[in-house]
């Protein structure tokens, strides 16, 4: 349910939240404090009101309008004095009774109690008194709560001011700042919003924050699904215009043959390029379906294992050689490379597959610890045609399409290896290196 709301919502619900927790936890616990201080204060009063009529001989005058009334207890004579306390000896003895009396029993009787502070109501009123023995008799000080009451109310409504003075600025400042964070957020949508409907849009983010990252990344991401659609676009069109002319012919022939016309002479030399077309298209098929394969295999592999690479390119170079009456010389160390056998053998298979096509006399097999290098003495690659030789759905130097090298490449980087191609004095080579692995520090 909280989650459903939009951010700002979120934060006045937890503002409301804060000021309702002040009212019921935090005023208690003010009121609790305020209380002790001014029973404190009211204390201190009393206590000094007493020092000064101690050290000055010191009684105030028969006036109602003072704070403070004290009256002095002569236990000898178990006689009171008093000087002004309004009401004269009735107004005592009540207060006697119903305030400090049993107090005054319990310091008169006390041999270690030579002070007491205490509080209590009279006539509906509270009061404030200090007992206090001095020599032979007792001080007693006493004062009205109305002063603290007043005091207490007041401090009690400033707290409470201060505090939703205090609570209000910073529910501004939340609210400013959840807003300064809901508008680049709403450039995002709006931007996401426009990828998703493939419209044109910029998004600038002048933030180094966690919104500020996500917005370039989104940006960055964007641009790249610009590359993979126009990637993609090209694919389209090089798949289409490469599978066009053996699609042709075997319609065509077909067709000629079918009325009994042979293009090449006679009916098996006419069927025998039907065939050759027809296996010219089974083989991009595959090449494009193993392609695509290939972004899934690594979730496959669960355990990569190390194996002797050394044996199966012997054995794939005795296939080639009497297969396609090519000469391949070989130079090769006991290594063991990691991944799937089948996987590497498409590989090399491709490299040496692709250098054939291209090689003026020999082809060289290098295999030294984690290092493969495939080399024959063709012409040179093309510098700015490097960068791409294997990326997929690109057309080679000869026009062929290129998915073999880009096999070879996604097979190595599934396994933690690198390729690419270097010029050399004659001639090209493809180098395989194991890449370094990256530990934590």
């Amino acid at each position: 349910m909280f989650k459903s709301f939009s951010l700002l919502k979120q934060l006045l619900v937890v503002i409301l939240g804060l000021a309702i927790m002040l009212v019921a936890v935090v005023m208690p616990i003010v009121d609790s404090n305020v209380h002790d201080i001014i029973d404190d204060q009211m204390y201190e009063k009393l206590e000094t009101s007493q020092r000064d009529s101690v050290e000055y001989d010191f009684m105030p005058s028969n006036n109602k309008e003072k704070a403070i009334y004290t009256i002095v207890y002569d236990p000898t004579e178990n006689a009171f004095t008093f000087s002004n306390l309004y009401g004269d000896a009735t107004t005592l003895t009540l207060l006697y009774n119903y305030l400090f009396g049993r107090d005054l029993e319990k310091i008169v009787n006390s041999r270690r109690h030579n002070t007491i502070e205490s509080k209590g109501t009279y006539a509906r009123e509270n009061y404030y008194y200090r007992i206090m023995k001095v020599d032979d008799e007792y001080l007693i000080s006493i004062m009205s709560n109305s002063y603290s009451d007043k005091l207490i109310t007041d401090i009690r409504n400033r707290i409470i001011y201060i505090l939703y003075a205090v609570l209000t600025i910073f529910a501004l400042v939340l609210v400013l700042w959840v807003i300064s964070l809901i508008r680049p957020l709403k450039k995002i949508k709006t931007y996401v919003d426009s990828i998703a409907n493939r419209e044109e849009a910029t998004l600038v983010m002048d933030r180094q924050d966690e919104i500020g990252v996500v917005g370039n990344a989104i940006v960055t991401m964007k641009d790249e699904l610009m590359k993979q659609e126009k990637v993609k676009e090209e694919m389209i069109h090089n798949i289409s215009h490469d599978l066009k002319t053996p699609i042709a012919l075997i319609k065509t022939y077909g067709q000629s043959v079918k009325d009994d016309i042979y293009p090449y002479g006679d009916k098996d030399s006419s069927m025998d390029i039907i065939l050759e077309n027809a296996d010219r298209l089974e083989h991009k098929v595959k090449s494009l379906l193993y392609l695509n394969r290939l972004d899934y295999l690594s979730a496959e592999e669960s355990e990569l294992k190390p194996f002797p690479i050394k044996d199966l390119i012997e054995h794939i170079v005795m296939q080639m050689e009497a297969m396609q009456h090519i000469h391949i010389e070989t130079d090769l160390d006991d290594v063991a490379f990691i991944g799937n056998e089948e996987h590497w053998r498409v590989a090399i298979e491709n490299i040496i597959d692709n250098a054939s096509r291209y090689m003026k006399s020999v082809i060289k097999i290098t295999l030294k610890e984690d290092t493969l290098i495939i080399y024959n003495d063709g012409d040179p690659i093309d510098e700015d045609k490097k960068e791409d030789l294997f990326n997929p759905y690109v057309k080679g130097i000869k026009g062929q399409f290129g998915l073999g090298l880009s096999i070879v490449s996604k097979i190595a980087d599934m396994y933690g290896y690198d390729i690419h191609a270097e010029n050399k004095d004659i001639g090209v080579a493809f180098i395989f290196t194991k890449r370094e692995a990256v530990t934590g520090k």
